[in-house]
């Protein structure tokens, strides 16, 4: 679960190295966000020629949580950090490629079409 003022890794390849969380959709009194949550981030550290500055505020969709996440079959899966996928719009993604595994449920939707050939 990813709180506000938690520090994230972004899952794909755009040249931002952290970010730092600030805002959480769906609700107001909101305390975390977990796997699929849409959430307001700002960059912290980029690489040194990247397009995206410091204190750059962006949309990112949840992809990885440390927290147990139950599948449908009775399983657990656990990841060993948090990572988001950074947005443009609503469904663009900043970088073309997504680093690491991702879970079953995230690959039926919409979103990972985007994706240059990984799915």
């Amino acid at each position: 679960m990813i709180q506000k003022t938690s520090i994230v890794i972004p899952a794909d390849k755009c040249g931002v190295l952290t970010v730092n969380t600030f805002h959480l959709y769906k609700g107001f009194s909101r305390k975390t966000a977990g796997f699929g949550n849409y959430i307001k981030v700002s960059v912290r550290k980029t690489k040194p020629e990247n397009l995206l500055s410091k204190k750059s505020k962006r949309k990112a969709i949840v992809i990885r949580t440390k927290k147990f996440l139950s599948i449908s079959d009775g399983t657990f899966v656990r990841f060993d950090y948090n990572s988001v996928v950074l947005l443009k719009k609503r469904l663009t993604p900043e970088g073309k490629e997504i680093f690491g595994p991702i879970v079953r449920n995230f690959k039926k939707k919409k979103f990972l079409s985007s994706f240059s050939g990984l799915i």
